[in-house]
C-alpha cells in the first residue's frame, strides 16, 4: 500500500480590523493546519486499513465590539476592532507513542484470555502473613498518635519519635491493606462464583469456537488542566498595541495571566479473531471440557505471565510498560490456534490553549477640558489555539514500548504510599 500525505494551511486572522493614525490595523495573522497521513487501500469497498495520522491545529481569535476613540489627530485615534492575542506554544505539542498499547489491548480482548489469575493469588499466600502484620502495625500505629495527641505531648523530642514511625507504617499500612490484603478477599469471593463464571465462559467459548469474533475496548481514558505561568502588562493581552494615551491609567504594571492547557485523551483498541478448540467442537451433553482447559481459564495452568506477577515490584513496571501483557499474549496466543485477523489500536487526544485578555480603553472624544466624556470600555475574552490528533497503529501483541500513562489519583496515592514506606521487608503486593 502507497503511503501518502495531505496538508491543508487554513489561515486565521489576518484581516483589517481599523484604522488608527499609524494606518491599517490588522487581527493577527496565524496559520493552522489540517495534515492527514495515511496508506491507499484497494476499494471500494474498503476492507482493510493501515496507519493513519490526523492532526489539526486551530485558531479560534475573540474579536470585540467596534471602538471609537479619539484623542487628537496628532497624538491618537483608532477606529475599528480589538482582539485578544492567540497563545502559540513552543514547541508545539505532538501525538502520544502507541508502542506498547497494542499489547495491552491484545492481553484484555483475547477470547481464551482466563477469567481470573489464581495462580498469582496461590503464589501469594507466602506474603499473606506480612501483609497481614504490616497492615495491623500500621493501625497500631495510627492508634498511638491518636491516643497521644489526645493526651498531650509534653516534649518537641515525644512528639518527633511519635512521629517518626508514622509515614513508614501508615504507607506500609496503605500498601497491604489496599493492595494486598483486599485483592485477596476478591479472590475468596470469586471462588463463591467461580462455577457459574466458569461455566458461561465455556459455553461462550463453545458458542464461538471457529467463529470470528470482534472486540472492542478502551484501554485508557485521562484528562487534565495546567495553568502556564506567565506575567505580562494588560495592554499587551489584546491587540493593537496603540497610544498608551488611549489606554485607561494603571494597565501599564505586569499582572498574572496564565495560559490554561486543557488535556483530553482517550486510547481504544479494536481486534477480530479466530480460534479452535477441538474438545468444544464435540457435543456437550456427552462431553465435558479437560481439566486442563479449565485450569487455563482460571489462571492456574504455570506460564510466563504467572511468574512475571509473582515477581516483586512487577505491578509497578506494568503502570509504564506493557511487560506482562507482552508475556501472556505469548502463551495466550500459542495455545488453541488463536489467531489475530486484524488488531488496531487508536487514539483521539486534543491539546486547547485558552489565553485570558482584557484590556480597559477610553472611548469616544476629549471633551473640551481635556475630559474624557464617554465613559471608559471594558474588554475581555479568550482566545484558543487547539491541537486535535487523531491515530490508527497496527496492534503488536508483543510490543514492550514504554505507554507512560497518565497515572490516576489512585495511582498516585499508591506512589505516595512507597515513598513513606520506604521499601518494606516483605514482597510488594500486586495491582
Amino acid at each position: 500500500m502507497a503511503p501518502r500525505t495531505r496538508k491543508y494551511i487554513i489561515r486565521y486572522g489576518g484581516e483589517l480590523a481599523g484604522v488608527s493614525n499609524n494606518g491599517d490595523q490588522f487581527v493577527t495573522a496565524e496559520n493552522g493546519e489540517h495534515l492527514c497521513v495515511d496508506e491507499t487501500h484497494p476499494g471500494p469497498p474498503y476492507r482493510s486499513g493501515g496507519p493513519l495520522l490526523v492532526k489539526k491545529k486551530k485558531v479560534y481569535i475573540k474579536r470585540f465590539p467596534h471602538h471609537y476613540v479619539f484623542y487628537h489627530s496628532i497624538l491618537g485615534w483608532y477606529d475599528g476592532h480589538m482582539w485578544v492575542k492567540p497563545y502559540i506554544p513552543s514547541p508545539e505539542p505532538s501525538p502520544t507513542s502507541l508502542s506498547g498499547w497494542g499489547a495491552k489491548g491484545v492481553n484484555r480482548t483475547i477470547p481464551t484470555h482466563p477469567i481470573y489469575n489464581l495462580g498469582v493469588s496461590v503464589g501469594e499466600l507466602k506474603d499473606l502473613p506480612g501483609m497481614v502484620s504490616q497492615t495491623m502495625r500500621g493501625f497500631q500505629t495510627l492508634r498511638h498518635v491518636d491516643t497521644a495527641l489526645a493526651a498531650g505531648v509534653t516534649t518537641v523530642k515525644d512528639f518527633l519519635n511519635v512521629a517518626k514511625n508514622l509515614p513508614k507504617h501508615t504507607g506500609d499500612a496503605y500498601l497491604y491493606g489496599a493492595f494486598g490484603l483486599y485483592p485477596m478477599l476478591q479472590d475468596l469471593l470469586f471462588l463463591f462464583k467461580m462455577r457459574e463464571k466458569l461455566d458461561k465462559k465455556i459455553a461462550w467459548l463453545r458458542r464461538h469456537n471457529g467463529k470470528a469474533v470482534r472486540r472492542k475496548v478502551t484501554l485508557n481514558v485521562s484528562q487534565n488542566s495546567v495553568d502556564i505561568p506567565r506575567n505580562v502588562s494588560p495592554i499587551v493581552t489584546v491587540g493593537p498595541t496603540l497610544s498608551t494615551d488611549l489606554y485607561a491609567g494603571g494597565q501599564g504594571g505586569s499582572l498574572p495571566f496564565p495560559i490554561r492547557m486543557d488535556y483530553h485523551q482517550k486510547i481504544f483498541f479494536a481486534a477480530k479473531y479466530r480460534y479452535y478448540i477441538p474438545e468444544l467442537a464435540k457435543d456437550p451433553r456427552i462431553s465435558t471440557p479437560s481439566n486442563g482447559l479449565v485450569a487455563e481459564l482460571l489462571g492456574l495452568q504455570p506460564d510466563p505471565a504467572i511468574i512475571y506477577k509473582l515477581i516483586p515490584w512487577s505491578w509497578l513496571l506494568d503502570w509504564f510498560t506493557s511487560t506482562g501483557a507482552a508475556l501472556g499474549n505469548i502463551y495466550l496466543l500459542g495455545r488453541h490456534q488463536v489467531v489475530m485477523e486484524y488488531g488496531y489500536v487508536m487514539c483521539r487526544e486534543s491539546f486547547t490553549y485558552s489565553c485570558p485578555g482584557f484590556i480597559q480603553m477610553h472611548s469616544g472624544k476629549l471633551g473640551p477640558l481635556f475630559q474624557w466624556v464617554d465613559p471608559d470600555r471594558w474588554f475581555r475574552g479568550e482566545s484558543h489555539t487547539i491541537y486535535e490528533f487523531r491515530q490508527r497503529e497496527w496492534a503488536n501483541p508483543f510490543g514492550f514500548g514504554i505507554t507512560f500513562a497518565s497515572l490516576s489519583a489512585y495511582q498516585m496515592s499508591i506512589l505516595a504510599a512507597l515513598g513513606l514506606s520506604r521499601g518494606g521487608k516483605h514482597s510488594a503486593p500486586r495491582s
